[in-house]
């Protein structure tokens, strides 16, 4: 997993010069994007002001052309012309088009770069140096280029073109000639050597042996604030598009972060999920609203409540009441609080429990809810009791051997004085059977200790790998005349090919007969029923073979449940109360355990395991 997380992480962890490479690189693509869109802008513009400049140019030698037509139809109609100076008319034109604010002047110049004809007169007759090879190189009517006004700093956008009023390929000669064919016509008209008034005008502007050049300087004011403005913009798009691009990638690191951190919390919360369920302590959390969101199986088992049942309950409502006590705390203050309890779980099982609950608290100090830990003590209990007992009997044993020692032989010298004494009167005397009652209590005595010495003493086991259902049948033959007599049923279940035991047969014989006749004794009285069950099975998970004995007899009160095994406990009128304390001593010298479970008028279950050879 770690690998798998490294992998999808290594983009995260990327080295600081690549990372700065990459935005470089970047920048630089949003740099070149920026320059090429300015560019392209500025020549869009610029190509606008060209041709707002030869649409002026257009205009003036239209004019022009008017102008003179106007005059040539005045002397045809026999009108009163004055022979006006071209100049004059290309004058009044450019003044006129140079009023418009962004126009700051027209001009027409010779060759030489003296001024004929400029829309401020007082500069007509200077010169102005231009390159008018580059108008002819570039083989186009026109040219442009930007050049520093003589009053401001200001850049000027000059357009300059050939001043050409009459383009046709022979115009200039073709508008002499019907000039002069039309003043031929009239009374009295010009011989052919003489030359009309506007055949003078044709001679001092637009002819074709004076080329002339016009010249028209725009205002760039207006397309050097659209740049500025554009050029702005693409800064801060460009800006913007880095941010956009480092957001995306921050963004992106962020989105597999934030996926990757979702990823392990997932694991980590199905592995808390799964680490809780199997804790072998159970494990009962609620939240803020007293709402139950934790309910372990090991809780389930110990509370006898269903998970599905339980979760997202109220603990009061769902929950036994010696575990919903434990939330419904008046001070939410108490840190931790324990307590011991027995409940009564899955399977009628009795529970020893110890309980210890503890609020939760978030960073900045809200109570989040409260955790109960459940810890079982069943079996810790269960040894507890099992170590007093064999501290009993190494007491037992110690006194049994102190009783043996100081008792037997005085008990022997009672017994012979006992029998001397009874000799000494006739059969059937009252002296006589006083000193036979004495002799058999002495006997009794005897056979007491023996019984205690026998179970205080270690005996060696004879341990032989045997087949654990034979010696349980062998068993209930002995036992079945009873059985017959008292009315009970007897039935064996024994299951298919159970794995050897290593045994003291006699002893394991020993201790099921004790089980046998318990259980016939417990029946005697029963109106009920009568049956004895007995059953062996094969205990896959302790790895052991299980034998159990059950009756339907009266039962065991809950109160002598845990004392049934002590030594001299018994709740028959003649019984010794070694018969189970012996069983359980040949149980546990066989490593093997035994337990009891009954209820008062429903019988008891004695179930007998032993760990497999």
């Amino acid at each position: 997993m770690k690998e798998r997380l490294f992998k999808k992480t290594r983009l995260m962890f990327v080295s600081p010069w690549l990372l700065a490479a990459a935005i470089g690189l970047l920048s630089l693509i949003i740099v070149i994007f920026a320059a090429n869109n300015i560019k392209r802008e500025r020549g869009m513009l610029t190509e606008g002001l060209f041709l707002k400049g030869e649409a002026i140019i257009r205009f003036v030698e239209a004019g022009m052309r008017a102008s003179m037509m106007s005059g040539m139809m005045g002397s045809i109609m026999g009108m009163n012309v004055p022979d006006a100076d071209g100049a004059a008319h290309t004058q009044r034109l450019i003044e006129q088009a140079s009023e418009s604010p962004d126009i700051h002047y027209i001009a027409v110049i010779d060759v030489s770069g003296k001024v004929l004809v400029h829309s401020d007169p007082e500069k007509i007759g200077e010169n102005i140096e231009r390159d008018f090879n580059t108008l002819n190189q570039a083989d186009r009517d026109s040219i442009f280029h930007i050049v520093s006004s003589t009053d401001s700093s200001n850049k000027v956008f000059e357009v300059l073109g050939p001043f050409k009023p009459f383009r046709t390929r022979g115009g200039l000669r073709r508008w002499r000639e019907q000039l002069r064919q039309k003043h031929s016509r009239k009374p009295g008209g010009f011989s052919q050597g003489d030359v009309p008034p506007y055949s003078r005008v044709l001679s001092t502007l637009g002819s074709d042996t004076h080329p002339q050049f016009i010249l028209v300087g725009l205002d760039m004011t207006e397309l050097e604030n659209t740049v500025r403005r554009y050029r702005y913009q693409m800064i801060f798009m460009s800006l913007t598009l880095l941010l956009v691009g480092l957001g995306g990638w921050i963004s992106l690191m962020a989105a597999q972060s934030y996926s990757i951190s979702q990823e392990a919390l997932n694991r980590v919360q199905a592995f808390t999920g799964l680490l809780i369920s199997r804790l072998p302590v159970g494990i009962i959390a609620t939240d803020q609203d007293d709402r139950i969101r934790t309910f372990n199986s090991t809780a389930s088992a110990m509370t006898g409540r269903d998970v599905e049942s339980v979760r997202n309950g109220e603990p009061e409502a769902v929950l036994p009441l010696e575990i919903a006590r434990f939330f419904t705390l008046q001070d939410q203050s108490d840190e931790i609080t324990d307590r011991d309890v027995v409940l009564k779980g899955a399977d009628n099982m009795q529970y020893s429990l110890h309980l210890s609950s503890m609020p939760v608290y978030n960073q900045f100090s809200d109570f989040m809810g409260r955790v109960l830990l459940m810890y079982d003590l069943s079996e810790l209990k269960r040894l507890e009791k099992e170590i007093q007992r064999h501290d009993r009997l190494v007491a037992l044993g110690k006194m049994a051997a102190g009783v043996a020692h100081e008792v037997r032989n005085p008990l022997s010298s009672i017994k012979g004085f006992a029998t001397l004494l009874g000799s000494k009167f006739k059969d059937g005397s009252q002296e006589h059977e006083a000193a036979d009652l004495l002799v058999q209590e002495a006997e009794r005595l005897n056979r007491s200790i023996t019984e205690l010495l026998n179970y205080a003493r270690p005996t060696p086991l004879r341990k032989e790998a045997v087949d654990l259902g034979e010696i349980v049948d062998l068993g209930l033959k002995l036992i079945s005349s009873d059985a017959r007599v008292l009315g009970v049923k007897v039935s064996l279940d024994v299951e298919a090919d159970l794995p050897a035991v290593s045994v003291d047969k006699d002893k394991i014989n020993q201790v099921l007969l004790n089980l046998y006749l318990n259980g016939l004794q417990a029946m005697e009285h029963s109106t009920s029923a009568k049956e004895l069950k007995v059953s062996v099975h094969h205990d896959v998970h302790d790895g052991m073979l299980v034998i159990e004995v059950q009756d339907t007899g009266s039962g065991i009160p809950p109160e002598d449940l845990d004392k049934v095994l002590d030594p001299y406990f018994t709740t028959k009128p003649d019984g010794t109360g070694l018969g189970l304390a012996l069983a359980y001593k040949i149980i546990d010298e066989h490593k093997g355990i035994i337990r009891f479970s009954s209820s008062k008028g429903e019988g008891t279950t004695v179930s007998v395991s032993l760990p497999i050879l």
